[in-house]
């Protein structure tokens, strides 16, 4: 029993199975692009609407109580004295040395 098949059909049939799988592969990518275009406007959006909302949180607070808004602030805690001249005697020796 032979089984005979044209070199040319043959390579035929795998060209267009190649170009529909290209085809197929094509369209998955731009469909997903397209999805994660749409979240990241969604999550741009999202962001915006936040701070949009704690910047009226803020211009609220600080129309009620100007005086506890502004005790409010972040303070600022210096790493280092100034104001110390003891002396060095191994008590504030860095992990390194």
């Amino acid at each position: 029993m032979q089984i005979t098949v044209h070199l040319g059909l043959l390579a035929l049939v795998m060209l267009c199975a190649f170009g529909a799988g290209l085809l197929f592969r094509f369209l998955q990518v731009r469909s997903l692009s397209r999805q994660i275009l749409e979240l990241e406007r969604e999550k741009m959006h999202d962001h915006a609407e936040i701070l949009q909302l704690q910047k009226q949180m803020a211009t609220l607070m600080q129309e009620q109580n100007p005086d506890h808004a502004a005790a409010q602030t972040t303070r600022i805690v210096p790493l280092k004295d100034k104001g110390t001249d003891q002396p060095n005697n191994g008590n504030h020796k860095r992990a390194s040395q």
